[in-house]
């Protein structure tokens, strides 16, 4: 009895200890799941939902481009892209990763970026764009792929497009995806995402942060295999600014067209009161489409090959000699310092002396006694010759500063050049060496060390047609930064018109030497050019040459010109390279612009 009440005692104290146990693993349990749930439970909600949500930044649509009459010039389109995102990549498997993918991929682009994998990710954050611009084909494929690989996927993108590419490539630019520069400049932390693209030239870069706009948010969530289930939450992206232009895109067409008869030329279409640029053309262009995407090696070097520079604007960033264009500065300088009046009279005998060396004009027989305002008419080289005997050349500076020559119009485009109007301090600084009576001589006709662009020489001309008002040419039409000033330079308005008069009778008088360019509905004024890249020998002019006939070797054709004379209101400069003679070249192309401006009714006479 007493071993059977035992071995039920033991058996019961067993049960207790049992019971207890479990209590305890019970509570135990309980405390646990109370301190995960409850006091933890912020926190592993969060470590949750970041493996159960993703937050995506959207790019937001880039803001068009259009011309003055809202003819819509640069505009976008939806593509598609794949993307590889390395931080899903096992750090260890990265090599199977990259033999998986090429199993896919025979394009060379994509191989190529697949080879050179382990180094592009050291240099990237996280994503790599293996390829844009896919067609239905390659996107079913890599579908395929992105479905059954967590890190690859396909982004629907947005790309740019250009209405008129190539007549328009050198003033709107392109875009193109950034570097690291473009993110500093722009002050932009979203153009580090895979499909962003940031403005490299023209206009796309002069109004990134406007055409831009501001990114959106995308809450989503995925699955295990990190798939878009749903859209938790978002917040929609802003469009770009709409930038609309003063430019006229069927002026541009009509008139690159026009200079397509050169190898490389210019041409600008100005407002002589406002600044607005109607046209702003340099041929040959290129096509900022194919720039927008990868280039061929073999393209690219073909572009950089050719002679004509298509890649420069000539408009902005082309430098000349302005030759005889010059001379209205030169002309104006000796008047209002004193060294001629407008009766001063000088005689062209079809050269000057100067020491033992003979300075030329162009016309080997000359052309007698002439006033200023029949130099500038017949464009005599010897007249001014003369005012250079006379003048400090510091003062021909000043004039020609004050005109805009030798600095930066200040135009609402990237890479403008600021030329150069030398002087005597020039002269010491950069050259170690005195200024001299010859290069007095060369300054007065717009040659030697005087370079200026286009942009500045149809600035100089609005200025002396406008009553001398400064102008900023500009080619955004809502450019608020864009000012008017009242203020008018100070120059005697008699000696002004004594130098409009020389233009006036430079395309109206029988012996000017734009005559051909005369029209009945509306008068002109300008100032032709030659400017020589080479010099012409004693020798060479002794035989009887004195122009050249390889094209690399021909004087730059220049003509400057406002219409209508009797109200002023567009400027047109032509600059042809090497094109010869600025009376037979330039000028007609000027007359073509003006009977353009007159055909779209710009013109009001």
């Amino acid at each position: 009895m007493l071993k059977k009440n035992y071995k039920k005692n033991i058996c019961i104290k067993r049960i207790y200890v049992f019971i207890f146990w479990n209590c305890l693993l019970i509570i135990v349990i309980v405390l646990r799941l109370f301190y995960l749930q409850i006091y933890q439970s912020a926190k592993y909600k969060l470590l949750s939902d970041k493996n159960r949500l993703v937050i995506k930044r959207v790019l937001p649509i880039r803001g068009n481009i259009i011309d003055r009459r809202g003819k819509e010039i640069a505009y976008n389109v939806y593509s598609y892209a794949v993307i590889l995102d390395l931080l899903s990549i096992p750090k260890d498997n990265l090599q199977h990763v990259i033999d998986i993918l090429k199993k896919f991929y025979a394009n060379d682009v994509v191989l190529q970026k697949l080879d050179n994998l382990p180094s592009i990710i050291k240099q990237s954050n996280r994503y790599i764009v293996l390829k844009e611009n896919l067609d239905w084909n390659e996107l079913t494929k890599y579908y395929i792929i992105s479905n059954k690989y967590p890190y690859i996927s396909i982004e629907k993108t947005i790309a740019r497009r250009y209405s008129f590419p190539i007549q328009c490539s050198h003033f709107l630019g392109y875009t193109s995806s950034p570097n690291s520069n473009d993110i500093v400049w722009a002050n932009n932390p979203s153009l580090s995402l895979p499909t962003a693209k940031v403005g490299k030239s023209g206009i796309e870069r002069q109004y990134e942060k406007d055409l831009f706009g501001k990114v959106g948010i995308q809450e989503l969530e995925v699955n295990s295999r990190r798939q878009v289930i749903r859209t938790v939450n978002e917040i929609d992206s802003i469009p770009g600014d709409t930038i609309q232009l003063t430019i006229d895109i069927n002026l541009q067409n009509e008139i690159y067209n026009m200079l397509s008869e050169q190898r490389s030329a210019s041409c600008i279409v100005i407002d002589v009161n406002t600044g607005d640029i109607l046209a702003f053309v340099s041929y040959p262009g290129y096509d900022i489409n194919i720039f927008s995407k990868k280039i061929p090696s073999k393209l690219l070097k073909e572009i950089y090959a050719n002679k004509s520079n298509p890649l420069i604007n000539k408009s902005l960033s082309g430098l000349y000699a302005p030759g005889s264009t010059f001379k209205i500065i030169t002309g104006l300088a000796g008047l209002y310092y004193g060294i001629i009046n407008e009766n001063t009279r000088f005689t062209c005998t079809g050269y000057s002396e100067l020491g033992k060396h003979k300075f030329h004009c162009w016309r080997k027989s000359g052309h007698g006694s002439l006033t200023l305002q029949q130099a500038l008419e017949k464009s005599c080289d010897v007249f001014f010759y003369n005012i250079a005997k006379r003048i400090n050349p510091d003062h021909i500076a000043k004039v020609a500063n004050d005109f805009g020559l030798g600095f930066k119009t200040g135009i609402d485009l990237p890479n403008e050049k600021s030329g150069l109007i030398p002087n005597k301090a020039w002269k010491k600084d950069k050259r170690k060496q005195k200024w001299t009576a010859g290069d007095s001589y060369n300054m007065a006709i717009g040659q030697g060390y005087v370079l200026t662009t286009p942009l500045q020489l149809a600035k100089m001309t609005c200025m002396f047609a406008n009553g001398l008002k400064p102008i900023t040419p500009h080619i955004c039409k809502n450019n608020s930064e864009i000012k008017s000033s009242n203020e008018k330079l100070n120059y005697k308005q008699r000696h002004i018109d004594i130098i409009l008069d020389g233009m006036y009778d430079v395309v109206n008088s029988p012996s000017g030497t734009a005559k051909k360019c005369k029209l009945k509905q509306f008068e002109i004024a300008g100032k032709t050019g030659s400017s020589q890249v080479r010099r012409i020998t004693a020798a060479q002019r002794a035989s009887g040459k004195t122009t050249f006939d390889v094209y690399e070797n021909k004087e730059h054709a220049l003509f400057i010109s406002y219409a209508p004379v009797d109200d002023p209101q567009y400027a047109v400069c032509v600059v042809v390279e090497h094109g010869g003679s600025g009376a037979s070249v330039a000028a007609p192309i000027a007359k073509e612009v003006f009977l353009l401006l007159e055909k779209l009714k710009y013109i009001k006479y």
